[in-house]
């Protein structure tokens, strides 16, 4: 079966510190895990955070249906999504600097 993986590069913000990165970061893995229906989520550091470090955010699902769902769900505007955004807008820690999907297909 073919799997999903939604891949971020985000960049601290200036003035940031690396543990409050890591700490926005693993909020983040938490909502994904309960919210969102991903399987796992990985987290890879890309320099170090004091120095214009970036994060390799990569949240796996089981298939494009189930990342699907979990995108319809984001969508539909639950409450704890909501919440979430709340916060992380009037704290911002991490700016996104692309991303992208990718779909492994066992041949």
């Amino acid at each position: 079966m073919a799997k999903t993986t939604e891949v971020w590069i985000v960049e601290g913000m200036e003035g940031i510190t690396r543990r409050q990165q890591m700490g926005r970061l693993a909020e983040w893995k938490k909502l994904f895990l309960a919210e969102a229906g991903a399987s796992a989520v990985n987290i890879w550091e890309g320099g170090y955070g004091e120095y214009n470090g970036a994060w390799l955010y990569a949240v796996e699902f089981e298939s494009a249906e189930a990342f699907g769902k979990s995108q319809d769900r984001f969508l539909a505007n639950s409450k704890s999504f909501d919440d979430a955004m709340d916060v992380w807008q009037k704290t911002p820690m991490l700016k996104f600097r692309g991303g992208g999907l990718i779909h492994h297909v066992e041949i």
